[in-house]
């Protein structure tokens, strides 16, 4: 029997089913691949460090995933990977902004308060990134050693990519298990299914035209 003299809503569910397999074997690859990456990289020599804000909990306190981010360019500073940091991030749910929080982090473990920039007005990866490139502008800087939580730094470098910051090297920083990092590597998972939405939604479509036209015959 011709596919034709099948129902319209057959061709649909075709396409739909061919979507929805696609989308899920992105989201599999998405989490095994950030799941797998809970490892300090070896960074090359950059302009400047750029730590991603994160949460501030009561009295000022920098967040566990704060102080990894925070630990990791202390020590990306003195191992003379870039001279100076860059600090990110608003005022979230407590006060003050997680960009001073960082820095009066960095300051107390021995970074020099002239190394240190920081813009406050941001919250989330896209502003930051933006506000990252003026700041990058004005300093002349052409490189960036991006320090953020290992699984956010996949989807931080594409954004910051798009945003045109040049040269971006990857400096994530590891996260030991006080929490559920499966979690958060699902959480970015589904970021980046939904950032890349258009490449695995037109595999899907060429995988549907191609059953299609197989239960056509």
């Amino acid at each position: 029997m011709k596919f034709l003299a099948y129902p319209n809503i057959i061709k649909s569910l075709t396409i739909l089913a061919s979507i929805s397999i696609l989308l899920v074997i992105n989201l599999a690859y998405y989490f095994f691949d950030i799941r797998s990456k809970n490892f300090a990289p070896l960074v090359p020599k950059a302009d400047c460090i750029v730590v991603l804000g994160a949460a501030v909990w009561p009295q000022g306190q920098p967040s566990p995933v704060l102080s990894d981010r925070l630990l990791r360019a202390v020590s990306l500073y003195k191992m003379q990977i870039a001279p100076k940091i860059i600090c990110t991030g608003g005022i979230g749910k407590y006060p003050p902004s997680e960009a001073q929080v960082s820095k009066n982090f960095l300051i107390n473990h021995g970074v020099p308060e002239k190394d240190i920039l920081y813009e406050n007005i941001t919250t989330s990866t896209a502003q930051q990134s933006s506000q990252v490139k003026l700041i990058c502008q004005q300093q002349g800087f052409n490189s960036v050693a991006l320090v953020t939580s290992f699984f956010h730094q996949r989807r931080a470098i594409r954004i910051f990519q798009l945003a045109g910051v040049p040269n971006i090297f990857d400096a994530r920083c590891v996260h030991t298990p006080y929490q559920d990092l499966n979690f958060w590597c699902i959480r970015e998972a589904l970021f980046l299914a939904k950032l890349n939405w258009p490449q695995w939604t037109i595999l899907g479509l060429f995988l549907a035209i191609f059953i299609i036209r197989k239960l056509s015959f």
